[in-house]
């Protein structure tokens, strides 16, 4: 047993000397956490891979969150200097995203808290980018040919729209817990790490955040399960 563990560890350790020997395979190929660890150490290319991989979704994310495309742009660039400034003391203890989620998640929670400190104030700037916000934040995307059904796509397009619309009605941690579950993919546990609560909180916030928005999305229920 003992000679199985040190050769496993041998390996490990060739393994991670070949990622600084030439010999590593392609960034695009690397997982998250080794990409941040590289990052702490000063490689320029493993940051720009992670924002290649997690910009977008990033950006989906705050922009559920906070209903305004110019903040959630700002946001998401706050998140990816806060991977900058806090790199040194980076450990891989969790998986990346809840890493990742868990700045962007306080990040989140301080403009929620500027936002109930400001005047409400009627906002111009929602309606010079709405077209361009529809175009280039849509939390459902269509992929197919030439053969792709034009109304199907029309139909998901609505239910984006809807889904949007209704996620403003919902508290805070409930939009929360129900965006990181069906728009990000996390699991129960990761968002339970995000959010500093319970599995079984989350999996309450989940159930009554859809149950809330069944509502708005009631002319869609053919296609939203």
């Amino acid at each position: 047993m003992m000679e199985q563990r040190e050769l496993a560890s041998r390996t490990r350790q060739g393994s991670a000397l070949r990622l600084f020997t030439g010999e590593a395979p392609p960034l695009r190929e690397w997982a998250d956490e080794p990409l941040m660890q590289a990052h702490a150490e000063g490689m320029e290319a493993a940051f720009e891979e992670l924002v290649r991989r997690h910009q977008k979704n990033v950006l989906n994310y705050t922009f559920r969150m906070v209903q305004n495309r110019h903040i959630a742009e700002e946001l998401t660039q706050e998140v990816f200097m806060a991977l900058i400034k806090n790199a040194e003391r980076y450990q891989p203890t969790a998986k990346f995203t809840t890493y990742l989620y868990t700045i962007a998640s306080n990040i989140v929670s301080k403009e929620w808290a500027r936002q109930k400190r400001r005047p409400k104030l009627f906002n111009l700037a929602g309606f010079w980018n709405r077209d361009r916000a529809d175009q280039e934040v849509d939390p459902i995307e269509t992929v197919g040919d030439d053969r792709a059904n034009v109304l199907t796509a029309f139909q998901k397009g609505e239910i984006s729209e809807a889904v949007n619309a209704a996620l403003k009605y919902l508290p805070e941690h409930q939009r929360e817990a129900f965006v990181l579950r069906r728009f990000q993919d996390l699991s129960y546990q990761e968002i339970a790490e995000i959010t500093e609560v319970p599995v079984g909180t989350v999996k309450s916030r989940i159930v009554r955040a859809e149950r809330a928005l069944r509502p708005y999305l009631e002319r869609f229920r053919e296609y939203v399960s």
